[in-house]
């Protein structure tokens, strides 16, 4: 009898051990958490990382040379960045999500998985133009090979790895398009995968035009082989060559967390800061090349309003740009004293949705064929596409008169295959860059020289600018044999903002 009460306590207690275990397992559970989320939310929110990743009037816009920022409570622009972060890791882990969703649905998973392959090579190519060599072929497989501290791939190798992706999603787009298939959660193209498949080819051009410097000596990167496929074979590869293709972000007006970065919280326009006006790198081409886009972009200076000239606001004289070398306070006493352009707020703020950003756009694809065809890596008239890709810049921002247009290309009329009218390709890329595009503006100067950016005495890295970011300072405690091996072999151990990258050298 007594045996019988000791086990039937024994079972008792190990149904409330088993109840509480499950309860307790119960309770860890995240009520909230999305489990097996929908491929198209995976989609979206992606999209939305790469809208957050940069954007207009921003610090990278200064460093772009196009404004400067005179009130010291603000950073300015002299270049003492150092370090940054390696975000677009996070912004992958949803990419592998995404693939690991979109396996789930059979057929209508394969867009996704398509588009994934864009996704990686979008954000790894991001983080190697900033940083150089970086984890890429052990990256983002923790869950599987359970390497948590991936090598570093040298930047070479990264850039095969993600032209590689990008030929591929290309091909992959190609039967899709044909069969009608669609995205949803696309906000940049509502679903339309054959603007996916121009921006694939597009980016592939900026990643390709990006190599410039190692052309030559990296037969198996086919640089120029590679550009050339592309660009004689439209029906094959398509490109983003007008604007209605644009992969741009457009904001809205019914949404306040999506509304135009400039446009205030409280719908106040005030139509004057003096604390952040146009850079001079920006201006002095603008005013050399007499381009009527300054009418649109900027406003006259307050000076040339109080001239008395009646013409003033047409005059190319009128408008001017601050050094962005300058000293914060020798900029903000000449824009007290009226003698820099603000920016035209009665354009930029006509509304909450102000003006769409451009992440890659048509102006960008026609400079870099132009370019192309200048560097002889591609046969054609560089004047068609030097031509077209000032027109699509001037038709974003409302210049469609033909004849306007017209009339600015005859008189900057390209200069022919010689190194001024390369120059010539690169300053108009820089103008159309204006306030799109992210960094692109700086890496094109980096990798170029053009346009020839200002140094000044508000300058805090020795007279130089940065030739790129050094790696965060985490990696130096998580995976710290790979990231100094990376460090030593490029860099010979210095890891600072001013290494040159294999891509640059």
């Amino acid at each position: 009898m007594k045996a019988i009460k000791i086990t039937g306590l024994f079972l008792l207690f190990l149904s409330m051990a088993q109840l509480s275990c499950k309860k307790f397992d119960d309770l860890r559970k995240d009520p909230s958490a999305i489990i097996n989320a929908a491929p198209k939310l995976v989609f979206t929110g992606i999209l939305l990382n790469i809208s957050s990743s940069d954007g207009p009037w921003s610090t990278d816009q200064r460093n772009n040379q196009y404004m400067t920022q005179n009130d010291a409570y603000y950073t300015g622009q002299n270049y003492d960045w150092t370090t940054n972060n390696y975000n677009n890791y996070t912004y992958l882990q949803n990419v592998v999500r995404l693939e690991t969703e979109a396996q789930k649905t059979g057929a209508a998973g394969a867009p996704y998985l398509v588009l994934a392959k864009f996704f990686r090579a979008y954000f790894f190519v991001n983080m190697t133009t900033m940083f150089g060599d970086i984890p890429m072929s052990e990256a983002l497989n923790g869950a599987t090979s359970k390497v948590f501290t991936p090598k570093y791939d040298t930047q070479h190798d990264v850039y095969v790895q993600c032209i590689k992706l990008l030929d591929d999603a290309n091909t992959q787009l190609a039967s899709l398009v044909k069969s009608n298939a669609k995205v949803d959660g696309d906000f940049f193209y509502n679903g339309d995968l054959s603007k996916w498949q121009k921006l694939v080819n597009s980016f592939r051009l900026r990643v390709l035009i990006s190599l410039s410097k190692r052309a030559d000596d990296n037969p198996d990167l086919n640089i120029k082989q590679q550009f050339a496929s592309i660009v004689s074979n439209p029906a094959q590869y398509p490109l983003i060559l007008t604007n209605a293709d644009n992969f741009q972000l457009v904001y809205n007006t019914s949404d306040v967390s999506n509304n135009y970065p400039l446009w205030p919280s409280n719908g106040i326009v005030l139509y004057k800061d003096v604390r952040n006006t146009l850079g001079s790198t920006y201006v002095n081409i603008i005013q050399k090349t007499k381009d009527p886009r300054i009418f649109v972009i900027a406003l006259p200076t307050d000076s040339a309003k109080a001239s008395g000239d009646p013409n003033y606001a047409t005059e190319f004289t009128s408008f001017r740009g601050g050094k962005t070398g300058d000293l914060q306070s020798t900029l903000k006493n000449q824009s007290v004293a009226g003698l820099l352009s603000q920016i035209n707020f009665y354009y930029w703020e006509a509304g909450p949705a102000g003006i769409p950003f451009v992440e890659v756009g048509a102006s960008e694809t026609n400079f870099s064929i132009a370019e192309a065809i200048n560097r002889g890596w591609v046969s054609g008239d560089a004047s068609i596409y030097y031509n077209q890709g000032i027109s699509e810049s001037m038709k974003f921002y409302g210049i469609t008169n033909t004849t306007t247009i017209n009339n600015f290309t005859t008189q900057n009329a390209y200069a022919g295959n010689t190194p001024t009218g390369l120059t010539q390709i690169l300053e108009q890329k820089y103008v159309a860059f204006f306030e799109n595009s992210g960094r692109e503006a700086y890496y094109n100067f980096r990798r170029t020289g053009v346009p020839k950016f200002d140094i000044g005495p508000s300058n805090a890295n020795s007279n130089t600018i940065p030739t790129r970011w050094a790696y965060p300072v985490g990696e130096y405690t998580t995976n710290t044999v790979n990231v100094k091996a990376a460090i030593q072999s490029q860099f010979s151990g210095a890891d600072t903002q001013n290494g040159v990258t294999w891509q640059i050298k």
